[in-house]
């Protein structure tokens, strides 16, 4: 099943979560696991990802793998790091390490990336805030956007937790003492994990970032994580304030629950043009910038939205949902389907 695009046939990636058991016959091989199976001829498979537990990699599937070049990753919830059964780099793939590093390093491809996921940062944070007023375009320093965002910050959380009842704290970070710093943290752990798991899937560092510079922790999947952080906030303001008087590990339980409910929420993506779960978005964001780093040239954020007509965008992928099995990112934009309903986003801010 291999993706004809121009004159070059592309292998596909496969995932799968909590396999059960691997069936070898000749050059097939046939994956079951929660929640299906698939069957597929080995020389047209890109990439192999376990995810969760799964059964016995057995030696005869080990060399099937290593014969037709098949990289293997397994990983688990919250881990930083897959682990690599056989080296996923070759010379016929391509370097997407080496691009993601490069343009880390390249100043003006760095600013680009910083000021569109602070521009979507701020969009997701309306319900609350005002974005900034100077417009970020203009702005031709790192620094300088670092700093509208933190002032940014600054006002978003003190009215946060100002109209959360909580007077005398208004530090997002510096005091995780409290209830509402606890659910916050817990919601974005159980979030950021699923960003973490496609950048380990897409064979991305997770440790390079371009906002968040520090390679001692997963920056890159904060990076991802900021045009949707807001979208969440608000989820978790919600829950805390219809539980004010509950303990502090039924608030937090209740917030868990209230964000998967919020996940599976279908809206409008006019980028692709497509109504999708929100919880796809954490896919696709790394699928674009995924593309924006083999060639494409705008690194496009998929967001919520309502159709609005004129010319489909080249945006240079497609969002898929979050069956396992193959995943095909090589789409052909003139094949995108139209004329999708309008559905829901938070356009109204809370009192």
């Amino acid at each position: 099943m291999q993706v004809q695009h121009g004159k070059q046939k592309r292998k596909l990636p496969l995932w799968f979560p909590y396999t059960s058991k691997i069936e070898l016959s000749g050059s097939k091989i046939n994956f079951i696991y929660k929640g299906g199976k698939q069957k597929i001829d080995l020389k047209n498979i890109h990439s192999i990802m376990f995810y969760g537990s799964h059964c016995p990699l057995c030696e005869e599937f080990l060399d099937k793998c290593s014969l037709y070049k098949i990289p293997v990753v397994t990983h688990r919830r919250n881990m930083t790091r897959g682990n690599w059964i056989i080296t996923p780099y070759g010379t016929n793939r391509e370097d997407i390490l080496t691009r993601q590093i490069l343009f880390r390093e390249n100043q003006k491809k760095r600013l680009y990336i910083t000021r569109n996921l602070l521009k979507a940062k701020f969009d997701s944070m309306k319900w609350l805030t005002e974005p900034p007023m100077e417009s970020l375009y203009r702005v031709m320093e790192i620094k300088k956007l670092i700093s509208i965002e933190a002032h940014h910050a600054k006002i978003y959380w003190k009215k946060y937790y100002s109209e959360l009842g909580q007077k005398h704290d208004f530090s997002r970070r510096g005091n995780t003492d409290n209830y509402i710093s606890q659910t916050l943290n817990a919601v974005s752990k159980f979030t950021c994990s699923i960003i973490l798991r496609w950048l380990i899937y897409h064979h991305l560092s997770a440790f390079h970032g371009f906002m968040h510079l520090s390679t001692e922790y997963p920056a890159l999947v904060y990076d991802l994580f900021e045009p949707y952080r807001g979208y969440c906030d608000k989820i978790v303001f919600d829950t805390l304030k219809n539980n004010k008087s509950k303990p502090r590990e039924i608030i937090i339980a209740s917030a868990i629950e209230n964000i998967k409910d919020f996940l599976d929420t279908e809206v409008y993506i006019n980028t692709t043009r497509q109504i999708i779960t929100f919880h796809e978005l954490f896919h696709g964001i790394v699928l674009a910038f995924r593309s924006y780093l083999l060639g494409n040239k705008r690194f496009i954020v998929p967001l919520p939205g309502i159709p609005n007509g004129g010319r489909p965008i080249k945006a240079g992928y497609k969002l898929y949902g979050r069956n396992a099995g193959i995943t095909n990112f090589w789409p052909d934009t003139n094949k995108i389907a139209q004329n999708y309903r309008k559905l829901f986003f938070y356009n109204q801010k809370s009192k």
